[in-house]
């Protein structure tokens, strides 16, 4: 088959939609094919509503081979199988329900399409109900018309040929030009020289000296003595706003024109503004040449204003109240859209000399976005508004990545939860996907915004159209929390004095970003509190009150939001929330909370350096004074105690000393010594193999990991688990003891700490070597302990695996009401010896665990996995358990965590033979070395195991010996008794 005609394979695929294209493009076909040549030639265009271009490869392959996105989707077959062209199309799911589209020329979309009508369910699980293909089309089509019809806007037509100028124009001068001037002496003879030189000579010039340091005032009064149509006006140290007001009350004539110092006028400038003002009667004329906004429409776009080639009707700036003088700047801007409320502008065909260079963007105040959003937010009209007090509204701007947006749309609960999405001039296919998805979820909906403002700004206009009594405001940055959260903070949120709560923000390692911003007395910039700390020393902390907010998502009550004008839109991003936080306080509103039962995680740094710089000079505009730092008695709770506090320089350019830079204060801190304490308490770094998030939330190291670190806290003990990606944090010198479940990784010993490693598995992967390197060794098999201290002359004890007593015990369930043969684990990538076995049988087995439709029948997979907590219930109610071993782990002995698990509940096992079965679990576990074997066991009634009464006899006894209690009584005395054995350091 061909794939070098773009056009006929999107035709004979199937992946081309005339009314899609026509949607985007704005124009009719009449056949496919003449459709699939507009969407090639147009380039970013999508030629159907199930393929996006921009969802189907982060490296963008296709661009890098010069193909179109569809010839490269349709001819890399094995691939494709694997991509999805679309957030709503599954190649899994399709697959499942039609194996034939693996084989399909075009692929899975291509076959499901050719057999799918528009009442059929979309192939995909991220949606809260069913949706029909139909009702998703419709709902792209009217996407992609609605985005076409924001980007794609004529322009208003200038005005021209200029008329005539009257003889008679009233008053005399019949012009007043305003001018703000400051340290900018070398410039004022060109300006004032292109006014000079004007046709038309009615004018009076009032510049005004804004406290000039350098001899601008001493010019502009020189030039004033020679021509008297010139007014010098001296003010102090003042914003440009103040200046042109100071101007304006010097202004007698009708019109007013602005001339800043560096602009220069065409000789007939005023002649043919005046004309055209005279003959229109507007009060706004622009010369509307080049990108200036010519109406309201455009200048509430972003485009950009220009009043020195502006005429104002002066009566007209009178009657909306000047300049504000409250803007640091962007009041241009301000001004011209607050007339245009009320007076359209008249943009004529007058030439100009220069236009201004646009203003280079940084993370300073951004004025732009205070000024449109002033225009695009009604906050008296919100605060009129009846919102659901039942309902929590996540408004959430959206970033430059579309997968992030689905993420969001595709996690938060539908009940009780409401998700505004807003898009600030999104490009084509993040528009259409964020908005078409969201018209065919309940409780998602789409606010798209023209302006180019600001992420607060953004936030603000999603915050006054939610419809619930709880905003989360939340940034691009934040992943969708592993556990819901929303409930949580909105209850906070509603407790008195409260005003804002924030979540613990973590990175992807896992370790702590922001527990909210903290001051020291004599810096104004705020610290991250216990950034760089294991998230269990905020968890020991609690919920406590910060001096503010720093995360990237808050809560707050809406009218709270409402009360507070939302976020300070001159914020570009970070800070804005800290701010908000500060003002709430300072309003008497209530106080902020950081809430570290609720996540988290941030996908980058909390901002960048001169991001965070740009941020910091924000917040020191502000007015609210943070209150009395409260980290120090806060950091006790965490057994941390503060011996300094410093500044830290961060910086734009490290490698440039002229580069924007702040000092942030940054707290010094040290271990509280608790060995001496009765009972002794230390602090524990727990390193586990498994990755970090939700990748490694289901692994069994992390279970494990979680129960021996609930014992060693019942125990008075500080304990943080580290995945394999927090493993490198700085705060481990805080600890005391490292403790390395060794699974898959070899970790490096930890200099000044004690180090312990618990070898639990994967035997074959220990060294003499790296025994040496620990100070204290334990193994998980009594026979390999003691064959290798021998042989390697190295001391490793005996440490059994064990279990969690809380989820696993006889009471669980009653015995032989589940399962007749149940197996709980994960494929690995392999069809285990167990569950091979078994199915070979032809037993009765129920399966729980990921990864296992490539070796099983789906009848046999009850679940893809089961809650750790759940599986005790399972265990306790199975006719029989099976259980088996890595090949090392079985060679070596190790006896898995599954046993202990199972034994304690009192259940009967079946498990591929290892030394040491009878002596420790006395029966209950019973090994098979073949199928044969396997086939009698499983059998009822079990006559090879004991009782019930026998076997939970049994559990008892493994209760009482094999428990993580046990575990970590073991533990603390082996580490107090070496660390206290140690010479002082």
């Amino acid at each position: 088959m061909r794939f070098d005609d773009v056009e006929e394979v999107l035709v004979e695929a199937g992946l081309v939609d005339a009314d899609y294209v026509a949607a985007q493009l704005g124009t009719g076909f009449d056949s496919l094919h003449e459709a699939a040549r507009a969407a090639v030639q147009a380039g970013d265009v999508s030629p159907h509503p199930l393929f996006e271009a921009q969802w189907i490869g982060r490296r963008r392959s296709w661009q890098r081979l010069g193909q179109h996105p569809v010839l490269w989707y349709v001819s890399e077959r094995r691939r494709r199988n694997r991509i999805s062209p679309h957030p709503l199309v599954d190649p899994r799911i399709i697959f499942a329900a039609h194996p034939e589209a693996r084989h399909h020329p075009y692929g899975a979309l291509s076959y499901w399409l050719s057999v799918s009508g528009p009442g059929t369910p979309l192939p995909t699980r991220i949606l809260p109900k069913k949706v029909s293909w139909g009702t998703y089309r419709s709902a792209a089509i009217e996407a992609a018309a609605a985005w076409r019809a924001q980007v794609v806007l004529e322009r208003p037509e200038l005005v021209g040929p200029t008329p005539d100028l009257p003889t008679s124009l009233g008053t005399s001068p019949a012009v007043t030009v305003v001018m703000a001037a400051q340290d900018s002496g070398p410039l004022v003879h060109a300006t004032i020289a292109s006014l000079q030189a004007q046709t038309f000579t009615d004018w009076h010039l009032v510049a005004v000296d804004r406290g000039s340091y350098d001899d601008t005032a001493a010019v502009l009064q020189g030039v004033a003595a020679f021509d008297d149509r010139i007014t010098l006006v001296r003010e102090t140290r003042c914003g440009q706003a103040r200046a042109l007001n100071a101007a304006l009350e010097h202004s007698t004539a009708d019109h007013v024109a602005f001339l800043p110092l560096g602009r220069e006028w065409l000789p007939d400038m005023l002649t043919e503004l005046l004309a055209h003002a005279h003959h229109s009667g507007a009060a706004v004329v622009l010369a509307g040449a080049g990108a200036v906004g010519r109406d309201r429409v455009e200048l509430l776009g972003g485009r950009s204003v220009d009043l020195a080639t502006a005429l104002l009707r002066r009566a007209a700036i009178k009657d909306v109240g000047g300049f504000d003088e409250s803007l640091g700047g962007s009041v241009e801007r301000d001004l011209v859209l607050r007339l245009s409320r009320d007076h359209e502008p008249l943009a004529v065909d007058v030439p100009v000399l220069r236009r201004p260079d646009p203003v280079v963007t940084d993370f300073a105040d951004d004025w732009d976005s205070v000024v449109l959003e002033r225009q695009l937010v009604d906050w008296d009209g919100a605060a009129a508004r009846t919102t659901s007090p039942d309902l929590v509204s996540h408004v959430l701007p959206l970033g430059a990545e579309p997968r992030r947006t689905v993420e969001w749309l595709s996690s938060v609960p539908r009940e009780g939860s409401e998700l505004v999405l807003v898009g600030v001039r999104q490009r084509r296919a993040h528009h259409v996907l964020a908005a078409s998805i969201a018209a065919i979820i309940s409780g998602a909906r789409f606010v798209s915004v023209t302006a180019p403002v600001s992420m607060s700004a953004a936030t603000n206009i999603g915050i006054s159209v939610a419809a619930g009594s709880t905003v989360l405001l939340v940034r691009p940055e934040a992943m969708p929390p592993r556990q819901p959260i929303a409930q949580r903070l909105a209850a906070v949120v509603h407790e008195p004095d409260v005003a804002v709560a924030q979540p613990l923000v973590v990175d992807l390692d896992g370790v702590v970003l922001s527990a909210g911003a903290r001051f020291s007395a004599d810096n104004p910039h705020p610290e991250l509190f216990l950034a760089g700390l294991p998230s269990s020393d905020a968890v020991r902390i609690g919920s406590c009150e910060v001096a503010a907010p720093a995360a990237p998502l808050v809560a707050l009550k809406t009218e709270t939001a409402i009360a507070l004008g939302g976020l300070a839109p001159r914020f570009h991003s970070v800070l804005a929330e800290t701010d908000l936080g500060l003002r709430a306080r300072q309003a008497g509103l209530g106080g902020s909370v950081v809430v570290p039962d609720t996540v988290i995680t941030s996908r980058t740094s909390y901002a960048a350096p001169e991001e965070l710089i740009g941020a910091m000079v924000s917040l020191r505009g502000g007015t609210a004074v943070p209150p009395p730092d409260r980290a120090p008695e806060l950091l006790v709770r965490a057994g941390l105690e503060v011996i300094d506090q410093r500044n830290r320089r961060i910086t734009a350019d490290p490698e440039d000393r002229t580069a924007p830079s702040a000092l942030v204060p940054e707290l010094v801190v040290r271990a509280v010594q608790g060995i001496r304490e009765s009972p002794p308490r230390l602090r524990w770094a727990v390193d586990i193999a498994a990755p970090a998030a939700s990748r490694g939330d289901r692994w069994g190291d992390t279970y494990f990991a979680r129960s021996l670190a609930d014992a060693l806290e019942r125990r008075g003990q500080h304990v943080a688990i580290d995945r394999r990606d927090a493993r490198d944090r700085d705060s481990r010198d805080h600890d005391d003891v490292l403790l390395v479940l060794r699974g898959l990784d070899r970790v490096t010993p930890r200099p000044g700490l004690l180090n312990v490693e618990w070898i639990i598995s994967h035997p074959d992967m220990i060294s003499a070597e790296e025994v040496a390197q620990f100070d204290l060794v334990y193994a998980a098999s009594t026979s390999w302990s003691t064959r290798m201290s021998r042989e390697w002359g190295l001391p490793i004890e005996s440490l059994l695996q064990c279990t969690d007593t809380r989820w696993f015990h006889p009471d669980r369930a009653e015995p032989d009401t589940g399962p007749h043969l149940l197996f709980v684990g994960n494929s690995r990538g392999v069809y285990r010896y167990a569950v091979r076995s078994a199915l070979a049988v032809g037993a009765d087995l129920t399966l729980h665990g990921s990864d296992w439709t490539e070796f099983v029948d789906r009848e046999h997979i009850a679940s893809g996995g089961v809650a750790n907590e759940e599986v005790g219930a399972l265990y306790a109610s199975a006719g029989v358990v099976l259980n088996d071993h890595h090949l090392d782990m079985r060679r070596d002995s190790f006896a898995s965590n599954r046993l202990f698990d199972a034994a304690a509940c009192g259940a009967r096992i079946l498990s591929d033979r290892i030394d040491g079965l009878e002596e420790t679990f006395s029966g209950l576990v019973l090994p098979f070395d073949n199928e044969h074997e396997l086939a009698r066991l499983v059998a009822p009634p079990y006559d090879a195991f004991p009782d019930n009464a026998a076997r939970r006899a049994i559990a008892e006894r493994i209760i009482a010996e094999h428990s993580f209690d046990k575990r970590a009584e073991t533990l603390i005395d082996d580490a107090v008794r070496r660390l206290l054995a140690a010479p002082p350091s």
